[in-house]
């Protein structure tokens, strides 16, 4: 009966330690996958954000689409940064606004 429970703890030991590499070895692989995650969490948060308000992403989109082509595309680009910047800045002080 002891050499079983000794060979039971032997192969809990071996298990274990194979647990804690293949923990590792997947951290180490989750690290590459970090920013392209979080770019796709930002995006899915504009998204939600665009569904509670129907009628801002339809203006969103009428007022893109008129600008691409009114505008040249660098212009378009550097205003629609200059948005990205507003939006983030409004809803920061929307949800601070909200905590207090």
């Amino acid at each position: 009966m002891n050499e079983k429970l000794a060979s039971l703890a032997t192969r809990k030991q071996a298990l274990i330690q194979k647990a804690a590499l293949q923990r590792t070895v997947l951290a180490q692989n989750m690290q590459a996958l970090q920013h392209p995650i979080a770019i796709v969490d930002r995006g899915l948060q504009v998204l939600s954000y665009f569904r509670q308000y129907p009628v801002l992403m339809l203006g969103v989109t009428t007022i893109s689409g008129i600008l691409i082509r009114r505008l040249q595309m660098a212009r378009f680009t550097a205003l629609l940064q200059t948005g990205w910047s507003v939006f983030q800045l409004v809803r920061d002080v929307r949800e601070s606004l909200r905590k207090e």
